[in-house]
């Protein structure tokens, strides 16, 4: 990872910042001679396509990278955030390998008062994260994954790939070409694909609340607990996502 100045004060020079990033990056999140892998369970469960799995994984990746170096908190987005929601329910890797042998600070994630002056900080601390991620990785974040309206938007694109209805409805579209009596149908299916679609991405959405408020909120924030050797810290709420990680 090639290094730039940064704005934000950090107790990390950058050659512990590169070897925290070498460690992170080498970090394994699918445990060998296991049925169900971290990141099969990722796509399964949050119904991706594996690929887009496993690169949600790399963001994480770095988001958690951007938790250890900024003081001022950094703030993930929805997708990131059902990354670290998994990692944390596999509580010995999570705290164990990652947080103690990788980091070498405790990340918390803990539910936040919710409210106006929350999600005031949270887009706040929203904007301060994509800034240090371009300054740090010397790249834009990619919009999928880090732009919760566009993320909502490929889910939607995803599943009608995943159930088959797009290769077959490209028939149908091929013969509206040729007929124009059939093009008459076309408003109204289309119409009704779009109907089906937001009502599976608006359950989808309740989901994942339903799944925030067994773990005791749907707004949180995450929280350092550290010895000497630690000076990172997390704070923070949700409006859609969680909050960020700190110094």
């Amino acid at each position: 990872m090639k290094q730039t100045v940064m704005n934000q004060t950090t107790a990390l020079t950058w050659e512990e910042q590169e070897l925290l990033w070498q460690r992170i990056l080498s970090f394994p999140f699918d445990a060998p001679d296991t049925r169900l892998p971290f990141s099969r369970r990722l796509a399964r469960e949050n119904k991706w396509d594996y690929n887009f799995g496993l690169k949600a994984i790399e963001e994480y990746r770095k988001f958690i990278f951007l938790c250890c170096i900024s003081p001022q908190g950094a703030s993930p987005s929805k997708v990131i955030d059902e990354v670290w929601h998994l990692h944390l329910i596999y509580t010995q890797s999570y705290w164990e390998e990652f947080c103690g042998k990788t980091l070498n600070r405790n990340i918390h994630h803990h539910p936040s008062a919710g409210g106006p002056q929350e999600r005031d900080k949270h887009e706040s601390w929203r904007a301060d994260t994509l800034d240090l991620y371009r300054n740090t990785f010397h790249a834009e974040p990619p919009p999928e994954y880090w732009n919760d309206k566009h993320a909502t938007t490929n889910f939607l694109l995803r599943f009608l790939k995943r159930i088959f209805l797009l290769p077959l409805l490209l028939p149908f579209f091929f013969l509206t070409a040729c007929n124009e009596t059939s093009t008459v149908f076309a408003p109204i299916i289309i119409g009704f694909m779009i109907v089906i679609g937001s009502i599976i991405t608006g359950s989808r959405g309740n989901n994942t609340e339903e799944k925030r408020k067994k773990n005791g909120s749907n707004t949180s924030s995450c929280g350092s607990s550290c010895g000497s050797s630690c000076s990172s810290g997390c704070g923070g709420g949700c409006g859609g996502g969680c909050g960020g990680c700190g110094g």
